[in-house]
């Protein structure tokens, strides 16, 4: 499983990619994939063990409202499920 972080522009996008990478944090930009319709056009790929720091980053850096979802294999594709919530620990 991973996790699909989402915004509301592009530049909040990159902003959130530099942010994370200048943490060390891994993080991979994707284009928004068809089954997610909120955000802008681009969004973030992240390891469930980074998204608890990312997301307290984030939030840090006021980024607009972002989304969260996560991201599963199934029959060959990727299913992306809404996450309401990350508690701690994941």
């Amino acid at each position: 499983m991973e996790y699909i972080i989402t915004f509301t522009s592009t530049s909040f996008a990159m902003k959130a990619e530099k942010t994370l990478i200048a943490q060390k944090l891994q993080v991979g930009v994707l284009p928004l994939p068809s089954q997610i319709s909120a955000g802008c056009g681009l969004c973030l790929r992240i390891k469930p063990k980074e998204i608890q720091p990312a997301m307290t980053l984030l939030l840090d850096a006021q980024l607009g409202e972002v989304g969260l979802y996560s991201r599963l294999m199934e029959n060959g594709r990727y299913v992306y499920q809404p996450v309401k919530s990350i508690q701690t620990p994941l």
